[in-house]
């Protein structure tokens, strides 16, 4: 008997277990399709979330030193001007900041920009102009507004380090360039990473997310199968055959291995033919990352049963374990809160998401490649975890 005999015997007895081909083949898809019907609203591609334009008011202050507002009120008029901003934006000039913020409060505006009185003077003495936002009620309208008139500050600053290294001889020729900035500024666009005007859509975002998880319910399957030899006494007859308890617990995690991925081959054709789930074009990414997932469930499920005493109490742990990484990493619906997103960093579902994401969106192979990369590092960490408690504790019958 060698690692292979146990290996196809652990696997057998798995799939002859209806509750495990329930739980681990059937409830994934079930909860695929539900949960990428109902939320279907909430996701779909870039072009339902980029408005047609965005209602900006623009306040011009008064300049303490007079005068210097108005070159910068030039250029900014003819930034917004040009055609390729004028298609996003629809301005509206005031000259209080109440007045602007009472139309934020109405909703007759969606984002607002004030011109500070010191801009100008402020880039004449070297340091960096800013214009100052108030932001209105949708988040997405913020950004483009944000990301609309930062490319105007950065070409103001840009120009004036221009002409402060090159003499006041250029500076007629910088004012000029920023006045005409509007026939210049036709690259500005607004496009997601990967594919252009594409987004994932609610199907492929729970297909990702829920097959990270059920990959890692694979290795509640390991612990109970560690516990159930001991729990039966069968492994004081397996430890009396001439094999190593390394190889009967190798044999083992090999049976539940090839569970796992028999599991991830079986989600994502299922949702490719049957749920029109689009898992990109890096094939050979996919199967990396799903081996990563097993790498990472099977570790875990070691951990859990080496330290824990009771099967009970072992699947308590992992299934506690699993759900919590599951919703700290936006599996059940994004979280836009900077704490839970800096914690998810150091989960398996977070790198396993982000890793299938990058795939469904095309996006450049470095994307894929360092979510990848940060996914093996996670399982690194869970291998050596895993690697000292089983030479602390072992596989034997207490």
């Amino acid at each position: 008997m060698n690692i292979w005999h146990i290996c196809i015997f652990e696997l057998r007895r798995i799939l002859k277990i209806r509750s495990v081909v329930l739980n681990l083949f059937i409830l994934p898809l079930l909860l695929i399709f539900i949960l990428g019907t109902a939320l279907s609203s909430t996701m779909g591609t870039a072009e339902d979330v980029i408005p047609d334009s965005v209602r900006v008011g623009i306040i011009h202050m008064n300049s303490e030193s007079g005068g210097g507002s108005d070159t910068v009120s030039q250029a900014l008029d003819s930034f917004v001007k040009a055609p390729a901003v004028a298609e996003m934006v629809k301005v509206q000039n005031f000259t209080t900041e109440e007045e602007a913020v009472h139309s934020l409060r109405t909703g007759k505006l969606d984002f607002a920009v004030m011109i500070p009185s010191d801009f100008e003077q402020n880039v004449m003495m070297g340091k960096e102009a800013r214009l100052q936002w108030i932001r209105g009620k949708d988040s997405t309208l913020n950004t483009l507004g944000e990301t609309l008139f930062t490319r105007f500050t950065d070409e103001w600053n840009r120009q004036m380090a221009i002409s402060k290294v090159l003499g006041p001889e250029v500076t007629a020729a910088m004012t000029s360039g920023l006045e005409s900035n509007g026939a210049s500024s036709t690259s500005i666009t607004v496009i997601n990473p990967g594919k252009t005007g594409t987004s994932y859509s609610a199907s492929q975002y729970y297909a990702a997310s829920m097959l990270a998880m059920f990959m890692l319910y694979s290795g509640m399957t390991t612990s109970t199968s560690l516990f159930g030899e001991r729990d039966n006494r069968t492994l004081i007859r397996l430890q009396a055959a001439p094999i190593g308890n390394g190889v009967i617990f190798a044999g083992k995690i090999a049976g539940n291995s090839l569970l796992a991925f028999l599991q991830a081959t079986t989600i994502i054709l299922m949702t490719y033919w049957f749920y029109g789930v689009d898992w990109g074009t890096y094939p050979g990414y996919i199967v990396l990352t799903c081996v990563l997932i097993t790498l990472a469930s099977m570790t875990l499920g070691i951990i859990v049963s080496l330290v824990c005493k009771s099967t009970a109490s072992a699947g308590a742990t992992l299934q506690g374990i699993i759900i919590v990484m599951t919703f700290i990493s936006g599996g059940f619906r994004p979280i836009p809160v900077d704490l839970v997103q800096r914690l998810s960093e150091f989960t398996v579902n977070h790198w396993a998401l982000q890793s299938f994401l990058r795939m469904m969106l095309d996006a450049p192979v470095g994307e894929i490649v360092y979510n990848i990369l940060m996914l093996g590092v996670v399982c690194a960490v869970l291998l050596a975890i895993s690697g000292l408690i089983y030479r602390k504790a072992g596989y034997r019958y207490e």
